[in-house]
């Protein structure tokens, strides 16, 4: 075989190192990540304080611990005065929510949440902003 010259050879590289330098690259990218020690536009963003949350983990945290079934009464004495933010900004009163429910009994925190997020798309918190009326 015949020896490349190193003026034509720069810049080359086989598939296989080519191959051996990306997955190099995919790695240290990965462990950046799990180090948190990455930073870029997608990274930078702030995100909710730990321990917040909102939507249906907003619910479910609030309520973290029952057993279940549970009754309504078992569900406003969890809930207390909370209020939880089911969108970003809108705060809103977890006790006033489930006094709004009319189921009395809950088999399982899967039942609560959509009864409380049935109950907030009602009121125009959930599901993509107000309902609309249908023209007579």
């Amino acid at each position: 075989m015949a020896e490349k010259n190193k003026d034509e050879s720069k810049g080359t590289m086989t598939v296989q190192e080519a191959g051996h330098l990306g997955g190099k690259e995919v790695q240290h990218q990965r462990d950046l990540r799990d180090r948190k020690e990455v930073r870029g536009q997608a990274y930078d963003k702030p995100g909710p304080p730990e321990g917040t949350a909102f939507g249906i983990g907003a619910v479910t945290q609030a309520l973290s611990g029952m057993e279940f079934p549970v009754t309504k009464k078992d569900l406003l004495a969890r809930a207390g005065n909370q209020e939880i933010e089911y969108r970003k900004g809108q705060p809103v009163s977890l006790r006033q929510i489930i006094e709004d429910l009319e189921d009395e009994e809950f088999p399982s925190m899967a039942n609560v949440v959509q009864a409380v997020s049935g109950a907030l798309k009602e009121e125009g918190l959930s599901g993509g902003g107000e309902k609309e009326e249908k023209a007579a």
